[in-house]
């Protein structure tokens, strides 16, 4: 008989989510059995599609609890109340879940972070002998994120009640701190992750011990992945520079903009060399710094869009530009952006805005890519090159990218439990 696993996830595939994806491919490979506990969302027609040809998702028994929007509180939908109680309604019912069969593992991920507070609960007053696997794609306590004054600034009162209130809700650290302390392994995405995390606890050596690093990675068989590795490169004759994603908090492109403003100003008739898009949100103050800066024919601004249209763009593109998370630059930076992997599939030259102590620096620069530091003079040496130089080619091995071969640590863990178990 093939051991139980209990997945408590918050959102699921075919839900399009970095935390989602994480999830899935962590358990895909493992020979076992799966009830997952979901919040219903929006399904992507593109990872459905996926799961159809992958014979591992047959051992996913997936049933939906409630809405995902119903239990992550939005501004606009301002339900937080109710959002409150439906957490509890849905740990609660995890709670009850385990009991009903006899689950070797339970398995938790981070975003939502409440999800642990399910685990926990299974773990401490339920089963104490079950294996809590606990995953985490960002820190919780003590986020430099929490800590963003400039952002905070901006905000209204109204919002800056809100950002509080999500804050204690949605990643309070405590659903870090119990995680850390009753969990049996605890999943990070980078090694910087899981060293600023453990950083902030005493018994360092032990958390070390059961920590496990399992990277972004591809399934090689889907579709959005083999796309990516199989697309033919682009050249405009105006090289657009795109960004997908938030820029917000840490993520600052205020040098950036400066640069641009710079060029403008010394090469002319910039906006028939290069142009810089972004697909997402920004904050009010660089859409502010666009128009005083008089280079909104430069940095063009769109909505977000959908993952078919963003794979799409990042075809045609000529340089794909990826903003990264700044902190002090003798702090460690644990952040690594969910797009780097396709970034990396897609092998396409870069604008990467990055400080020696993050995981993007290290990563890149692995695999021959230039990173440029938050420099004013520094980015617009960088952005010459990519107008002027020669179109550069990337041709590097990313096997050790793939699924199989980064959870082969997970699964050879689990398999060892099992056979103990038997």
């Amino acid at each position: 008989m093939k051991s139980k696993v209990l997945v408590i996830p918050g959102g699921f595939v075919p839900y399009n989510d970095t935390v989602t994806l994480l999830s899935y491919k962590h358990l895909r490979g493992i020979d076992a059995e799966f009830d997952v506990i979901a919040l219903k969302a929006k399904e992507d027609e593109g990872i459905k599609q996926s799961l159809k040809n992958d014979k591992n998702f047959n051992k996913f028994n997936v049933e939906y609890f409630i809405d995902y929007d119903d239990v992550v509180a939005t501004f606009e939908r301002k339900n937080v109340i109710s959002g409150f109680f439906n957490i509890l309604r849905y740990c609660f019912f995890c709670f009850k879940k385990a009991k009903t069969k006899n689950y070797s593992f339970v398995y938790t991920s981070s975003v939502p972070s409440f999800t642990h507070l399910a685990g926990f609960l299974i773990k401490k007053f339920l089963k104490k002998d079950i294996v809590w696997i606990a995953s985490f794609s960002d820190p919780l306590y003590k986020s430099p994120y929490k800590k963003d004054e400039d952002s905070f600034k901006e905000y209204s009162i109204i919002k800056k009640i809100g950002f509080y209130v999500y804050i204690f809700i949605y990643m309070n650290g405590w659903y870090e701190k119990i995680a850390q302390k009753h969990a049996d392994k605890i999943i990070y995405i980078c090694e910087e992750q899981r060293d600023f995390m453990i950083s902030h606890y005493k018994h360092k050596k032990e958390l070390l011990d059961k920590s496990m690093v399992i990277p972004l990675n591809y399934i090689k068989d889907w579709d959005i992945y083999s796309k990516l590795l199989n697309k033919k490169t682009t050249q405009n004759s105006v090289k657009i520079v795109s960004h997908f994603g938030r820029i917000y908090g840490l993520r600052k492109i205020d040098k950036l903009l400066l640069a641009l403003k710079e060029l403008n100003e010394e090469i002319p008739n910039l906006d028939k060399l290069i142009i810089f898009k972004q697909y997402g949100q920004i904050l009010d103050r660089y859409t502010n710094l666009i128009k005083e800066y008089k280079i909104d024919n430069i940095f063009k601004c769109f909505d977000k869009i959908t993952y078919n249209e963003v794979m799409e763009n990042m075809y045609s593109s000529d340089i794909l530009a990826l903003y990264d998370t700044f902190v002090d630059e003798n702090d460690i930076q644990p952040y690594l952006p969910s797009k780097s992997l396709e970034y990396l599939l897609l092998k396409k030259d870069l604008l990467i805005l990055a400080q020696k102590t993050s995981p993007t620096y290290r990563l890149f620069s692995k695999y021959g890519f230039k990173c440029t530091s938050n420099d004013v003079s520094e980015i617009k040496n960088r952005i010459k090159e990519i107008i002027y130089g020669d179109k550069i080619s990337y041709d590097y091995d990313i096997l050790d990218l793939e699924n199989e071969n980064c959870t082969k640590i997970l699964k050879d863990y689990m398999k060892k439990i099992m056979v103990e178990y038997k």
